[in-house]
């Protein structure tokens, strides 16, 4: 898959750093149970968006985890679910999603191979940012990935 890369019509931070092809992830995940994200960050914060893979039968918290740790956020783990300060991790259609099911408990419903997510403070996303990653999305895959 050679899709996502930057388009020039694309704002700068919200801009790949990376590819599919060089997705970041933990190289001992076994091809057959990787599953690949393209995964945007809080719009407050400097870190531009990033291509992932997961371990299909970890809990879906790993993906806050591993991506905050990249991005050099907090995980806020004393934060009640529905604050306006915790990290949550959402599709992009605005879906929150569970951290405690495993990623395979999602896929097929919430999320997808390749999907576009999200990390956002609070319990929802307003829909202007949804439309700007989804259109940003969009372009870089130059209309050849699919965007769920």
């Amino acid at each position: 898959m050679s899709c996502c890369f930057p388009s020039s019509g694309v704002p700068a931070e919200l801009r790949f750093v990376n590819t599919p092809n060089t997705a970041r992830g933990d190289q001992r995940i076994p091809a057959e149970k990787r599953v690949y994200f393209a995964i945007f960050f809080p719009e407050s914060q400097a870190a531009r968006p990033c291509h992932f893979f997961f371990d299909r039968s970890k809990p879906t918290g790993r993906v806050v985890e591993d991506s905050t740790s990249y991005a050099g956020l907090q995980m806020d783990r004393g934060k009640l679910a529905g604050s306006p300060e915790k990290l949550n991790l959402f599709t992009s259609d605005g879906e929150v999603l569970r951290t405690d099911l495993d990623l395979d408990a999602h896929l097929g419903g919430a999320l997808h191979p390749a999907s576009v997510l999200l990390l956002e403070r609070g319990n929802r996303v307003s829909e202007s940012r949804l439309d700007a990653i989804k259109q940003a999305a969009a372009q870089q895959a130059g209309g050849s990935c699919a965007i769920m």
